[in-house]
Formats: C-alpha cells, structure tokens, sequence
C-alpha cells in the first residue's frame, strides 16, 4: 500500500511538473533594438498644390469669356439676345499672418527604430510598439503599436521609420514643442510578433 501511495505521488508530481514547464515565458525573440528616437515635422499642404493652379484658372476664365463674345456676336447677327457676361470668380477671402500660417502649418509624428536580427532566421515582419512614461515614472502615458514588414537576414540590421499624424500621448502643441519635444517622456521599444521567413511567428503574450 506505501509503495503504490508512493507512486501516485510521484506521478502526481510529474504531471505538476509538466503543467508548469507549459506556462514558462516564451523565449525573446532574436532582436536586438540599436536605437530608436521620433520627432515632430511640420509641413504646409498647400505646397503640395499645384503652384501654377492660379494662372490655370485665370487662362481658363479668360478663354470661357472669349467663347462667350464669339457667341453673342454670332446671337446678335441671328437677331436672338445676347447672353449674360461671364462672371470672374471671386478670389478667397485673404487671412491675417498668424492666423494664414497657423492654418497652413500641420504636424506629422515620426517614429524611428533601428534593430538587428540576431537569431538564424530571415525576418519579414515585426510588430512593435513604441511606449510613453512619465518622466522619471512607470506610469503610461500613450501606447502606439506599428507593424513593419522588413527583410532582414541573420545578422542584417535595418532602420525602421514610420510617420504617423498620432501624437506620443495626447495633444501636444507641435509649435511650441521644438526640439524639445522628447524630453516630455522616457520610453520603451516592447517587440510584440516576430514574422519569419519560414512562415513561423514568435508572439509576446500582452500584459
């Protein structure tokens, strides 16, 4: 009867055993973070517009009053009334200065990583996030997560940038930020999925 009470305990300890070498944390995954870094860039839309667009139209209103002289000239001999002259476009309302350049200017959020593929197999895809803390704190502030397809054989190292119009942590006054725009925050670079070549995902359990 000891014997057999022996046994079961012992194979009640291997099966507690293996239950808990299924719950050990996953292995990271073979990437190395070099560095990373974002900045704030500011940038007129209206330069992408067409800087000729004004001269356009001015060609194309004068052409639609030549057509319209031509055709009341040609209504008149018929005897029928001459049509309505053409009516040039008003130009738009100009704004002050501050208010024109405040209203051009918009802000685009660049995030930057660099990292290197330190295991044995090529890497097509990461899925990271850049995380936000307050100075000097563990408490978050923002969370912001991009998947990156990159080609990145053992050993290769590649730079990652990717631009977004999401701040780090709520609102920030991109036009006061300047330079010291960083110094707001300490960070974290956290590796989420690992795509590999081979069709295989390492995956971090999120917390």
């Amino acid at each position: 009867m000891r014997i057999l009470s022996s046994g079961l305990v012992l194979f009640l300890f291997a099966v507690c055993a293996s239950a808990q070498g299924g719950q050990a944390p996953s292995a990271p995954p073979d990437i190395t973070v070099l560095q990373s870094k974002w900045r704030i860039d500011m940038y007129n839309p209206a330069l992408d517009k067409d800087p000729l667009a004004a001269s356009k139209e001015q060609q194309q209103e004068e052409l639609q009053r030549q057509a319209a002289a031509e055709a009341n000239e040609n209504r008149i001999r018929q005897g029928e009334p001459a049509l309505p002259p053409v009516v040039r476009k008003s130009a738009p309302e100009t704004k002050s200065a501050p208010e024109a350049k405040a209203s051009r200017l918009k802000a685009i959020y660049v995030y930057e990583l660099k990292v290197r593929n330190t295991g044995q197999q090529e890497i097509r895809t990461l899925t990271w996030e850049y995380v936000f803390f307050e100075p000097g704190t563990t408490q978050g502030v923002g969370r912001l997560q991009f998947v990156s397809k990159v080609s990145m054989k053992p050993g290769q190292t590649r730079n990652i940038v990717v631009r977004s119009t999401e701040a780090p942590a709520g609102t920030i006054n991109a036009t006061k930020a300047g330079k010291n725009a960083r110094d707001q925050y300490s960070e974290q670079i956290v590796i989420r999925k690992v795509g590999y070549a081979d069709g295989s995902v390492w995956s971090s359990a999120l917390h």
